[in-house]
């Protein structure tokens, strides 16, 4: 069973090379890497030419990074789609396997595990629901690690790949689409370690759940019967999430202390 992991890379090759390292130490064997490289000017077509036939590459101008996803996955012919973006890694040697072997159990339409965020070469923190709560995915705030998440290609293009005009957040909006296909698998494995320096990992919680709004309209998906209640839920966990971050600033400065003596 071929997995297809898809690599967007631009002007970052450096990176590139970490996650093409990554693919190859991989101890399962039917892996087809297929790099989109959006026409870098720091050297990456020169390395890629360098490379052996196990990397199948493009490099040219594209209309942003998932126009270059959709391109990675029509050149792809295997069963699963995996997109690793350049500087982003495979969490272990055995992680494609671990996919191989849920996939080869029963043939899941879509599934994810856990992403390890990575900062500086410093793990800063682990992403990913479990277990996966549709509404609340929906809602906003439960984020699915795109990278730790893997496709079916036959579902990719059921629902017609992603929409290259909807903004940095087509990834969640696809994966609304695919939801209400089907549920995912659900693995509490973390499958990738997610640099979070990349576009999107900074962003702040209002932003997000704007996003989530504007893909469950684009979607035509409600999660009550009444869109204005969606939006208002969204709305109240944004404002709630962006209120606790507040509170963790003082939190994290705190020096807790105990009191000495007998305890009774």
């Amino acid at each position: 069973m071929r997995i297809s992991v898809i690599t967007i890379a631009w002007n970052d090759l450096e990176g590139l090379k970490k996650t093409i390292a990554s693919v190859r130490s991989q101890t399962w064997v039917e892996i087809e890497h297929i790099v989109v490289d959006g026409g870098s000017t720091d050297g990456t077509a020169d390395y890629l030419a360098g490379l052996d036939a196990t990397v199948r590459w493009v490099s040219e101008p594209d209309d942003g990074r998932y126009d270059a996803m959709n391109k990675g996955a029509r050149m792809a012919t295997g069963s699963l789609l995996w997109f690793l973006h350049s500087s982003d890694t495979f969490h272990a040697p055995d992680s494609a396997a671990f996919v191989a072997s849920k996939y080869a159990e029963s043939e899941f339409q879509w599934g994810y595990g856990l992403s390890n965020i990575v900062r500086d070469n410093q793990s800063i923190g682990i992403g990913g629901q479990i277990p996966f709560e549709h509404a609340r995915f929906l809602i906003g705030g439960r984020i699915v690690p795109h990278q730790a998440t893997i496709f079916s290609r036959k579902l990719f293009w059921e629902l017609d790949g992603y929409d290259t005009t909807f903004g940095l957040t087509a990834d969640q909006l696809f994966m609304m689409k695919c939801s209400m296909r089907a549920l995912p698998e659900v693995w509490a494995e973390v499958l990738c370690d997610f640099d979070a320096l990349g576009a999107g990992s900074t962003r702040n919680a209002w932003a997000h759940y704007k996003d989530m709004i504007r893909a469950r309209e684009s979607a035509k998906i409600s999660v009550t019967k009444w869109p204005k209640i969606d939006t208002g839920l969204s709305v109240f966990f944004a404002c709630f999430t962006m209120f606790e971050r507040l509170l963790r600033r003082p939190l994290r400065q705190a020096n807790p202390s105990q009191a000495t003596g007998v305890v009774r």
